[in-house]
């Protein structure tokens, strides 16, 4: 997107053009290890004028970005959170544990002092606190009926009352019992093997029956030697969190890098043995990492785990192992325009000149201090308010809760990007993950089918 302002691309059988994107406002999410292809990515921030990150840690998105807001940690700031990620049976009080370190702090004090900067502060706030929508947040689900605000944050823990029907619900039961009156929301009603919808689509590389297509790269299109990269999650983090944790990289590096297994067979080829260090190679980049030979590995297939944290050495190679500076941007195809990170073909070879000293991924920043003078004239903060008043005011209020609310977790869905029959489908969780009362669930639905995409 970021290299191709003005060109158009298909999702989900419509057509979209990319836009030109001046300011990138990154929060909850280390894109700088997540996306695939990090040198593409490296280019293409370039284009972009400023980009704001809001970040506890010094990872690879701060150390991307022009401006960094320090952010509290889940153990600096009271929270709420639920558990279960289909049962959702439980509500945990996430309870403020050490004061806000140095000058972080949490979200919502964040946002509050941009919306001051931007003389929208009421309209934030609501003339509410943080722990006001804690509360808030809490009193919204099901579980206040039994278990009052007051005695839910002294216990640490509530429980959602659980219709004892949920306990034998299976996933599409009411079709596999009558699937006449409880059809799919697929075009038939039925399970389809061919979708009449994405032949009409007519996208090239998206055919409306599952069938092989050849993969952009893979082992059969392969040159002599090169071997197949796949990156599964991690055992010692979730994604990239915790890939700073000194005590947990004691247990898993090699030589301070990200282990890579290999076979016996491929270590043997390249002349490695377990524990030297590797480099992993492209025409997307390179990475440096630690050999792990293993007979559990197919020979032609190597592991490396997601998540690691970027830092390029004096060749330009990460010299931590991130497997994302290897991936490729290729998309799944026109329909869902997904990653195809596991499609991933490279060279390996003996690494004999690595840098010394090992990874630096977590060296602290050098701080620098100095008076920033803030010019508000300048950045012409004053027409927020103006503009934001504008656009609230053409809003129904079916558009302010959907807008408002089902973007918690994600930025907006164009109403018109699915069809009623696939807003049927995904609105259920979704309705109950942003915690809509039944009345604002119609309000929003309603909304959605007379936009729909037909």
């Amino acid at each position: 997107m970021l290299l191709n302002p003005g060109k158009e691309f298909t999702y989900n059988g419509s057509k979209y053009t990319y836009p030109k994107v001046k300011l990138i406002y990154n929060a909850g999410n280390n894109a700088f290890s997540h996306q695939q292809d990090l040198n593409e990515l490296a280019r293409a921030i370039g284009t972009v004028d400023t980009i704001v990150c809001q970040e506890p840690w010094w990872n690879g998105s701060a150390r991307w970005a022009d401006i960094v807001l320090a952010a509290t940690t889940t153990l600096e700031r009271n929270d709420i959170s639920t558990a279960g990620t289909y049962s959702i049976d439980k509500v945990y009080a996430m309870k403020q544990v050490i004061a806000p370190q140095h000058d972080a702090l949490d979200d919502f004090e964040i946002f509050r002092r941009l919306s001051v900067l931007c003389g929208v502060e009421y309209a934030f706030t609501e003339g509410k606190t943080q722990m006001d929508y804690v509360k808030a947040a809490y009193e919204a689900c099901s579980a206040a009926k039994d278990t009052p605000f007051e005695k839910f944050w002294a216990d640490g823990t509530a429980r959602i009352p659980v219709p004892p029907e949920a306990h034998k619900w299976v996933r599409h039961g009411d079709f596999r019992a009558d699937p006449v009156k409880n059809p799919l929301h697929t075009t038939s009603g039925k399970i389809e093997m061919y979708s009449s919808t994405i032949e009409k689509m007519n996208i090239p590389d998206m055919p409306p029956m599952p069938k092989w297509q050849e993969p952009g790269e893979y082992l059969g299109n392969a040159r002599k030697g090169q071997v197949h990269v796949v990156s599964p999650h991690p055992y010692w983090r979730l994604h990239s969190q915790l890939n700073n944790s000194a005590t947990l990289r004691k247990r898993y590096t090699v030589q301070t890098r990200e282990p890579l297994t290999l076979s016996v067979e491929d270590a043997k080829a390249n002349g490695i043995r377990d524990g030297d260090l590797v480099e992993l190679y492209n025409d997307r980049g390179a990475v440096v990492v630690g050999a792990r030979v293993s007979d559990k590995i197919m020979p032609g297939v190597v592991s490396l785990f997601e998540g690691a944290w970027p830092q390029l050495d004096s060749k330009g190679r990460c010299n931590n192992g991130l497997v994302n500076f290897l991936t490729s941007s290729r998309s799944a195809s026109g329909l869902t325009q997904a990653t195809t990170a596991n499609t991933c073909i490279a060279s390996i070879r003996k690494c004999t000149n690595p840098d010394p000293g090992g990874t630096k991924a977590f060296d602290p920043p050098r701080i620098v201090k100095s008076d920033v003078k803030f010019d508000e004239a300048f950045y012409g903060l004053g027409r927020a308010a103006a503009l934001r008043e504008k656009a609230m005011a053409s809003l129904s209020p079916a558009e302010k809760i959907y807008y408002q609310r089902c973007t918690v977790c994600h930025g907006p869905r164009d109403p018109g990007q699915f069809t009623e029959k696939q807003w049927m489908g995904i609105t259920p969780s979704m309705f109950q993950r942003a915690g809509l009362s039944a009345e604002e669930q119609k309000t929003v639905l309603d909304f959605l089918m007379k936009n729909a995409k037909q």
